[in-house]
């Protein structure tokens, strides 16, 4: 699944696909332009809401690539 970079919001809860965190909900706590010279390339910082999780795996960054994220899908209430 992927998300269009148009629909992406600080605070927007998403489902993760990668991984052993696979399935796991998180927050959209930042995102930022990228430093890389590619154009429309952005960061995408998640917050897991797994209060069991260590704080150094509390968070994961994710590139924006052509409009698009990868790994993720929205959550819908």
């Amino acid at each position: 699944m992927a998300i269009p970079a148009t629909q992406l919001k600080i605070g927007q809860s998403v489902k993760y696909l990668i991984g052993t965190r696979n399935g796991m909900s998180a927050a959209i706590t930042d995102i930022s332009k990228s430093s890389l010279s590619l154009k429309n390339t952005h960061i995408v910082t998640l917050t897991f809401d797994d209060d069991s999780l260590p704080n150094h795996l509390k968070t994961q960054q994710l590139t924006v690539y052509d409009e698009l994220l990868e790994g993720c899908e929205i959550i819908r209430f």
